[in-house]
């Protein structure tokens, strides 16, 4: 008996977009007759340009490309007005680099590796000099939000995947506490990754599968988990509902979404109130110029109804110098000052008076934290919603 199929194919007529998703692997070319069918089908249909979406498709063998080649050019000679354009990612270079001599010998069919661009603050945010600012969070929020992750959801035993894991520092902890029948964690930074796999290494983590991939168009199965995540990523986003959407996706009926998202300009220090007070109100704009909301924590609420959640639930994580280990928390405030006077302060084009201003100000929030008479407090918000059943 021949085996099942392991892709899918859909036809979004609004969108003129053919999605192709999972592993071709055809025991004969025949095995590729749905693929044709609905490529024929939407070439018919399609009026102008058709896209085909092969961000979610993990594997093509070679017998599998000679049929679906075949199927694209003989869609070309059969329809003189129409173009087509392969959607690509980074995720699946072989994809890029597989079609793109036939792109060159077909004027109508091109290849778009859409992620080329993947977000505006990518360069920013895909960035190794990030790694002690990553640490640093996950060491300090940890202590408070693990009581949360049981408010919301999460028991020990479900499956897990955690999506824009960044260097697996959270997936290691939920590992360890949570004792997980699966996790799954994913970024589209591979040194963060690779970090990520050592790290696991060398405490035992073995078990935590780490993937390359895209938050927007996830290479995991629909309906597949009991508790999906995404911690302090939708604000680095300038589409954030693609992803909430993806998460819901990947989530089981039933399952929970969890995301948390800082409300950067209420970070506030006294005695400095008033330049630590103008340094982050500043930064949330100079987020805005690299498509990012770091004051995104309030709004999440909102985001996950529209995704069509429901039992959703939101709190407040303050963490402040009075609740929080004052080293932990002084190298978040480190961190943060080397990275915004640094990377963002070039990447957004600040003056050199401001990049100094702005130094002074994050110099000043790191004393008042270290600073038994000052306070200083960081709000997050931690938000879920459950899956209609």
């Amino acid at each position: 008996m021949a085996s099942e199929p392991r892709f899918s194919v859909r036809f979004n007529e609004n969108d003129q977009v053919v999605s192709l998703a999972g592993v071709m692997r055809p025991e004969t070319p025949a095995g590729l007759d749905p693929v044709v069918a609905a490529l024929n089908d939407a070439a018919a249909r399609v009026r102008g340009r058709l896209y085909v979406n092969l961000k979610r498709l993990e594997h093509m063998s070679f017998a599998a490309h000679r049929v679906f080649a075949a199927a694209l050019e003989a869609a070309l000679e059969a329809h003189p007005d129409l173009s087509l354009t392969l959607v690509t990612s980074s995720v699946m270079p072989w994809a890029t680099r597989r079609y793109a001599p036939l792109a060159a010998r077909r004027p109508r069919l091109s290849v778009e590796q859409y992620d080329r661009a993947f977000y505006p603050g990518q360069g920013v945010i895909e960035s190794d000099g990030l790694l002690p600012v990553l640490r640093a969070q996950t060491s300090v929020i940890w202590k408070h939000e693990r009581a949360l992750l049981t408010r919301h959801g999460l028991k020990p035993g479900a499956t897990i995947a955690d999506v824009c894991c960044g260097i697996g520092d959270f997936a290691m902890l939920v590992w360890r506490n949570f004792a997980p029948r699966r996790i799954v964690a994913v970024d589209h930074y591979r040194p963060f990754l690779e970090y990520a796999r050592t790290v696991a290494r060398d405490f035992g983590g073995e078990a935590i599968e780490y993937q390359a991939g895209d938050a927007a168009a996830l290479l995991l199965a629909d309906d597949s988990f009991d508790f999906v995540t995404s911690r302090l990523a939708l604000q680095i986003f300038d589409r954030p509902a693609d992803i909430l959407a993806e998460l819901k996706r990947v989530c089981r009926p039933g399952g929970r979404v969890y995301v948390t998202n800082e409300m950067m300009g209420h970070i506030y220090a006294y005695p400095k109130d008033e330049p630590v007070t103008w340094a982050y109100r500043l930064i949330p704009r100079m987020a805005a110029g690299l498509g990012m909301d770091v004051n995104f924590g309030p709004k999440a609420r909102a985001y996950l109804e529209d995704t069509g959640l429901v039992d959703i639930k939101v709190d407040l994580l303050e963490v402040n110098n009075l609740n929080s280990d004052l080293r932990d928390f002084a190298a978040v405030a480190a961190g943060w000052r080397d990275y915004v006077v640094g990377e963002v302060a070039a990447a957004t084009g600040q003056t050199p008076e401001v990049t100094a201003r702005l130094r002074s100000a994050l110099e000043d929030f790191l004393y008042i934290v270290e600073n038994r008479r000052g306070f200083a407090t960081w709000p997050i918000y931690v938000a879920s919603g459950q899956k209609p059943v």
